[in-house]
């Protein structure tokens, strides 16, 4: 059996469910999100050329082996489009994600009406 060092996840309402860190766990989670992809994008923006994108990814992006104490990085978003001000950033929770997205999105705004 293959193990995982971290957790995958799937979302109930706003809360990360954890599912397991094995390949089984892995399926589940791919199954979910192409069952789910309105849960999975929670946010999409064009801004002129650049790009702000917030998604739930379903397993945790902190490489760190999975632990009852540490918060999982589970949502993401990026944006793109502009070498000057691309940005991946991490979250753990769903709010925070969303805080993120729409800071990014002030962001590329600014960044747009400076061009111009």
């Amino acid at each position: 059996m293959i193990i995982f060092p971290f957790g995958f996840y799937i979302l109930e309402g706003r809360s990360p469910v954890y599912v397991g860190n094995d390949l089984e766990a892995q399926s589940i989670v791919r199954t979910w999100m192409e069952a789910n992809p309105e849960k999975v994008c929670l946010g999409l923006e064009a801004i002129g050329t650049i790009r702000v994108l917030t998604q739930f990814l379903g397993w945790d992006q902190s490489l760190r082996p999975s632990s009852m104490d540490l918060v999982p990085w589970l949502f993401e978003t990026v944006l793109e489009g502009d070498p000057e001000i691309d940005a991946r950033r991490l979250y753990g929770d769903y709010q925070a994600a969303l805080d993120g997205h729409a800071e990014l999105v002030g962001i590329a705004t600014r960044r747009l009406r400076e061009r111009h």
